[in-house]
This record gives structure tokens, C-alpha cells and sequence, in this order.
């Protein structure tokens, strides 16, 4: 099963040219199940990245919508929010989400689950957009760990996969502090060292991630194979998004 988590970075840039990218950077792939960050769509959902995408890629989608707010769209000031979306070519038997802290200045945080038909049993995916702010290691710390609450209430002993983009690497102290084997979560990438995201100065940053939800300290799935990807223009020199994506293939 090969899992990709991509954030599209809402409508910035050349949107309409940046969402092809993203369309033939994931056929190319071939994903099973696919976990979008800043998804957006517009208050008339005429304009959606990942109906776009699960077109593409003849796909189910399960959208959640969050942080309404007008935005720049081609040129217009257009009503739109920028939500989570999990587009997955397993049966989805089972969707939520859950309500996590948040800072005024920040805006609203949401984390979604679904619940889907695996080839050997049923699993668990969480899908996290965590806080952008930088004085808030403490809010993504809170935020982590109600999440794992709530998983421990809707999945039990489930095999559970987190990914996304949580604004933090697995050894800053917010990610770390739930991280085996003081905590329950593993790497997919265990100690290959990678990047997801370079900022306008230049610095490269390891800000997205697949994590695994150890049950009795063993992970639910072995990682075949994972890297980053989509961290390259395509052929007309479109970046699909200012994140490169990470994928894993878990058996």
C-alpha cells in the first residue's frame, strides 16, 4: 500500500498550473491512498483541489472543510476554505474529525480520521495541518495529544497511521516527546534524514510526515520504501507546491 501526504498550499502561486502538476506527479506515483493538507475549495464548490485530484485519479474522496476565510483566486477576492481531504482507492467504512487547541492568531485547527478496508484488516488514518506558529511548540504539543486521546477512544488497538504537515520535525521537542519509545509514534522515515519544505530565505525545513502508532511497542505495518516526493518542477518548470510531498509504501 503506497500512502502519499501532500500540502497543496492552498490557492497560491499559479493554482490552475500548479494543480496539473500535482494531478501528473501523483498518477505517476500510482498512490493507494492519498492525505491532502490546505485543501482548497471555493464557498460554491465549483473550484476543489482534491475533487480535482480525485478525478484524476479516479479516487473516493472524504473532504473535511476548515479556516473559511476570503482568499486570492485567479486574480479575485473569492470566499473559500482551506480544509483536509483523504482521497483512497480502499473502501472508506468510517469517517471523522476532531477539534483541536487552537490561537486566535492562528484560527481554527481540526485533525480528521478515516477508518478504511485494508487487504488484511481495517486501519486507521489521521490526517493534521498543526499550527504555523512559531512561539507555539507548546499548542502543537497539545494538539498531538489530543489527537492520540481521541484515537485511543474511536480505534483501540487499531493499526493507525498520522500524517501531514505538523510545522515541526520528529526530534523537535513538541513531536519528540510522543515519539517511541517514550511515546507511541514511529517514523516512517526512522533515520533518513529528509526535507519537505525551503522558505523564502533559503533554509530547508522537515516539517511533514508519516508516523506510525505502535500498539504493545511494535508498529502496525513495516515501511518497504519511503521518500520524499513531487520536490521538483515538472516539465514546464510548475513546482506542484511550496511542501514536497512524503511517501511510504507500508506492507
Amino acid at each position: 500500500m503506497r500512502l502519499v501526504s501532500l500540502n497543496t498550499w492552498k490557492c497560491e502561486g499559479d493554482y490552475p498550473q500548479r494543480v496539473r502538476a500535482m494531478a501528473e506527479g501523483l498518477v505517476a506515483l500510482s498512490p493507494d491512498v492519498v492525505a491532502l493538507q490546505e485543501d482548497l475549495r471555493t464557498r460554491d464548490g465549483l473550484t476543489h483541489t482534491a475533487r480535482s485530484l480525485a478525478t484524476v485519479l479516479s479516487m473516493q474522496m472524504v473532504w473535511l472543510p476548515a479556516r473559511a476565510k476570503p482568499r486570492l483566486l485567479n486574480g479575485q477576492c473569492t470566499d473559500t476554505t482551506s480544509g483536509l481531504a483523504v482521497l483512497s482507492r480502499q473502501p472508506v467504512l468510517e469517517q471523522g474529525s476532531v477539534v483541536l487547541p487552537a490561537d486566535a492568531r492562528d484560527g481554527e485547527r481540526v485533525a480528521q480520521w478515516v477508518r478504511l478496508a485494508g487487504a488484511h484488516a481495517d486501519w486507521w488514518l489521521v490526517n493534521l495541518h498543526l499550527t504555523h506558529l512559531p512561539d507555539r511548540a507548546d499548542l502543537r504539543r497539545a494538539q498531538l495529544e489530543t489527537v492520540l486521546q481521541a484515537l485511543q477512544r474511536v480505534a483501540g488497538e487499531q493499526p493507525v497511521v498520522l500524517c501531514g504537515d505538523f510545522n515541526a520535525a520528529p526530534d523537535d521537542p513538541e513531536i519528540a516527546s510522543v515519539m517511541h519509545p517514550q511515546g507511541l509514534l514511529i517514523d516512517a522515515f526512522a533515520a533518513q534524514a529528509k526535507v519537505t519544505h525551503r522558505s523564502d530565505s533559503g533554509s530547508e525545513h522537515n516539517l511533514d510526515h508519516i508516523l506510525l502508532r505502535t500498539v504493545r511497542g511494535q508498529p502496525p505495518f513495516s515501511v518497504a520504501h519511503a521518500r520524499v516526493v513531487l520536490d521538483r518542477p515538472d516539465a514546464h518548470g510548475v513546482w506542484p507546491s511550496d511542501h514536497w510531498a512524503v511517501s511510504a509504501n507500508l506492507v
